[in-house]
């Protein structure tokens, strides 16, 4: 799994949830740029992009990744699937883009544990121990 986000404490809340209950690597990066060259690099099972990303905006890097992304992997015929992540000044957007086949699903800050999940399931297995807390 792939995730870029601005923000880093976003992204380190991210990994570490797929980390622990998910069976999958992920690798993140605040940078559009560099997450496009670790996508033609490296197969994913699905993005999860900032719509806010700096210099290039979540919804283009991934237009840009499902134009490029099958020449770059053989026997991959389309692009993974992609979750957004949105603020609430976003949400509107979100709502248009929740549309669209492509889209496994719209983040909408705050994160919580159990939404990221959500979100990704079906896209990579997740582990069946869940970790209980109690106060």
């Amino acid at each position: 799994m792939l995730v870029a986000h601005d923000e880093v404490g976003t992204l380190r809340l991210i990994r570490e949830t797929l980390g622990q209950f998910a069976e999958c690597e992920v690798d993140s990066t605040p940078s559009a740029e560099y997450a496009f060259e670790l996508a033609l690099q490296r197969r994913y099972a699905l993005f999860l992009f900032g719509l806010g990303l700096p210099l290039i905006s979540g919804e283009l890097l991934y237009e840009l990744l499902s134009k490029a992304y099958p020449y770059c992997h053989p026997g991959a015929r389309t692009c993974p699937g992609v979750v957004y992540i949105a603020d609430a000044a976003q949400a509107n957007r979100a709502e248009e883009l929740r549309r669209e086949a492509r889209v496994k699903g719209v983040l909408l800050k705050p994160l919580s544990i159990d939404r990221i999940l959500d979100r990704v399931k079906g896209s990579v297995a997740l582990r069946e121990e869940r970790a209980t807390f109690s106060p």
